[in-house]
């Protein structure tokens, strides 16, 4: 695997280093937990994981967009992987708390969910 990594660039997927493609990364990561963890709220209405959740999506989407364009191009130091990996397990918590009380919920649709 560690060579395959090291083959990359080679392969032409160098693409995958981008900002660009972060960026990309990064605010779908956001909108796919968002959507997630909203759908499981409104099943078990503990609406606190969508403040955990906005919370690590406000670190992460600043992180990856705040400053200018040139600084975020040259920016790549231990405060940014900091922040990426706070924001990312705010993001990761409300994840597996929504997950828990989704297991716990004994309807009919989380259920059929949780089946699947």
């Amino acid at each position: 695997m560690p060579v395959l990594i090291g083959l990359l660039p080679v392969i032409g997927l160098s693409f995958l280093g981008s900002h660009k493609f972060e960026h990309i990364a990064c605010v779908t990561m956001v909108l796919l937990a968002a959507a997630c963890v909203w759908s499981g709220c409104r099943i078990h209405g503990r609406w606190g994981l969508v403040v955990l959740l906005c919370a690590g999506a406000a670190v992460v989407l600043y992180t990856q967009f705040g400053g200018s364009p040139e600084e975020n191009e040259t920016r790549a130091d231990w405060n940014e992987a900091i922040a990426m990996l706070i924001g990312g397990l705010l993001i990761a918590v409300s994840h597996l708390l929504n997950l828990k009380l989704r297991a716990r919920c004994q309807c009919a649709q989380c259920e059929e969910t949780l089946k699947e």
